[in-house]
């Protein structure tokens, strides 16, 4: 046990302390370290407990207005990060087979950076999904899959922003742009204007645009391992990548299943 414990400190220590780009030291939630990791605990308890333990003596909250606002700002944070992430991509030498990280202050490799924080705030952001069903008492909606992709992709996001803003495991911040502007924009359809989105082919397919995803994550972050690609970053951080993917694959698929085809939906 001692052992184990000296290996989790010691790759605490290197991976998320000494490995981090300096560039990143005085950002908004990079440091300290703790910070993201409290805000993560306190969502937990929150959606967990704390939340639906207030709410079970009360009337769901009202929250049209309030989720008609989160969502349109959500549509149009992803598109200018979408639109800013495709620019840039054009600017720089992008290679999908393997693009290492610049550490340079260099603006492209600067901008790359500030999208790149951009994109960790915005999942902070994404937490708020959550918070709102607890207050609609919508706790059927709180699932094992919407906590932890939400806790997960947050977690992730947070460790490569720190030590490898950029690269090779950008692509993976700038598909998810696209797919949540689509996303968001449905779930503000669905609170505008219901009767649109009555068609549960819409949602559907945005399951499907979700699965593609994370198919194609997973051999982006695979790729460079099977291969035997060095792009600066170690592999076991591509393993990571690829197996998380896989993990969010198959939970989606398990959904998908569940969802629609026990349904029949076409």
């Amino acid at each position: 046990m001692a052992l184990v414990l000296k290996f989790i400190q010691e790759t605490y220590k290197h991976y998320y302390e000494d490995a981090q780009d300096p560039r990143t030291k005085t950002l908004f939630l990079m440091n300290p370290p703790w910070v993201p990791l409290a805000v993560l605990v306190a969502y937990l308890y929150f959606v967990q407990n704390l939340g639906p333990k207030l709410m079970s003596h009360r009337k769901p909250f009202n929250l049209r207005y309030p989720l008609l606002t989160y969502n349109i700002l959500q549509v149009l944070a992803n598109i200018y990060l979408a639109y800013q992430g495709t620019v840039l991509a054009f600017r720089k030498p992008l290679s999908l087979r393997c693009d290492p990280v610049s550490y340079s202050n260099h603006d492209i490799s600067m901008a790359e950076l500030r999208l790149v924080h951009y994109y960790c705030l915005l999942k902070v952001a994404d937490l708020a999904d959550t918070i709102f069903f607890v207050l609609r008492k919508k706790q059927n909606q709180v699932s094992f899959l919407h906590v932890y992709h939400h806790t997960g992709i947050l977690l992730s996001t947070f460790i490569y922003s720190r030590v490898y803003p950029g690269g090779h495991c950008a692509l993976l911040g700038l598909v998810n742009t696209y797919v949540h502007a689509v996303m968001y924009f449905y779930f503000f359809l669905a609170v505008y204007r219901p009767e649109l989105t009555k068609n549960t082919r819409c949602k559907k397919y945005i399951t499907i645009l979700q699965m593609a995803q994370f198919a194609a994550m997973i051999v982006h972050f695979g790729r460079p391992v099977l291969l035997g690609y060095e792009c600066g970053i170690p592999h076991t951080w591509f393993w990571m990548g690829s197996l998380q993917n896989l993990f969010m694959l198959v939970m989606f698929a398990d959904f998908y299943s569940k969802t629609y085809r026990a349904r029949k939906v076409d």
